[in-house]
């Protein structure tokens, strides 16, 4: 992948695809006074479904897929988010995981997508090899409730080395649609982190996929928030397609789905546990920052690994008990 660019792929995909439909999709694209382009995925605009998937295909830097689907949680019939990864390695650890910290008004901008990989932003882009090969633009990603200004994509900038006129910069909130598609199509992306910490070699891993459940929106950005990880921690499972010996999975199984935390985590709904943490996830244990259920298919010795469950209990109670309709 040494010839390939993220950022380039993602950057194609904006151009060709996105800014000559934004009517279509549902959102506004806006070039800042210092040139950069801020493309509001669900900010003020609407935001839908194909405006989910258009953000979560970019941050993937051109490597992932993203399909709907449906899952059944006991009585209910939901939408789900299915991913299927190529080269998961770059397209996750080095462009879609969510973890270049930049100092931004008196907190934190978390920025995901392909301008990580540009200089290896982050402790997790860092964890492969690669570094996107000297592209002429750079495309970040970002969920929030107010649209970027000059100030942070100036700081984007001098950040990965690229100008802010060849910068663009996707933003959404949790709670409309293409927000929440875009968290929940953050499977993989949550899996493999968990893995790298455990010490499995990244390059290890050669293709993925996982579906997720996808739950109804709400305009409360704090409940939407936390349906949205409930969705990861309680619903999402992952396929990993590997080749290693058995014991290099064997040896890590149980360290590895949120279900390893005791009661007084597991079991909880999210929005309960980010509130002990005083909403900042620079509070959150890295340890509930963990998938829900991983398969391990081993393609060098034809043996499958599982880890974790689906945990309907939490994601009912969470989505259509006490935060939603009572039953």
């Amino acid at each position: 992948m040494q010839q390939y660019s993220v950022n380039e792929a993602a950057a194609a995909i904006i151009e060709r695809q996105v800014l000559s439909d934004t009517e279509r999709l549902q959102i506004k694209a806006k070039r800042l006074a210092n040139g950069a382009t801020v493309l509001d995925f669900g900010v003020h605009s609407k935001g839908g479904f194909l405006a989910g998937k258009y953000f979560a295909e970019i941050g993937m830097g051109g490597l992932g897929r993203l399909t709907y689907g449906t899952m059944r949680l006991r009585d209910h019939l939901v939408p789900s988010v299915q991913i299927f990864v190529e080269a998961p390695a770059v397209c996750e650890m080095a462009s879609h995981v969510a973890f270049w910290k930049l100092p931004y008004r008196g907190g934190q901008a978390v920025i995901s997508g392909p301008v990580r990989a540009i200089r290896g932003a982050d402790q997790f882009a860092r964890a492969v090899g690669y570094r996107d090969p000297a592209p002429s633009k750079a495309v970040a990603c970002i969920q929030t409730g107010e649209l970027p200004d000059e100030e942070l994509c100036e700081l984007i900038s001098e950040g990965c080395g690229v100008s802010c006129e060849n910068l663009y910069l996707l933003a959404a909130r949790t709670g409309c649609m293409a927000g929440a598609v875009q968290v929940c199509a953050r499977n993989v992306e949550q899996s493999m982190p968990t893995v790298y910490d455990h010490g499995f070699p990244m390059d290890k891993i050669v293709e993925a996929s996982a579906v997720t459940p996808l739950v109804s929106m709400t305009d409360d950005e704090s409940v939407a928030y936390g349906r949205v990880n409930d969705c990861l921690i309680y619903g999402q499972e992952t396929n990993l397609y590997v080749r290693c010996d058995d014991k290099e999975i064997t040896g890590m199984l149980d360290q590895l789905p949120f279900s390893k935390n005791d009661s007084s985590v597991y079991g909880v709904p999210f929005y309960e546990l980010f509130a002990k943490c005083g909403n900042s996830w620079a509070n959150v244990p890295r340890d509930w920052d963990a998938p829900c259920k991983i398969n391990f298919i081993n393609l060098t010795t034809g043996h499958v690994f599982s880890t974790g469950q689906i945990c309907t209990d939490v994601l009912e109670r969470s989505f259509m008990g006490e935060r939603g309709m009572k039953l």
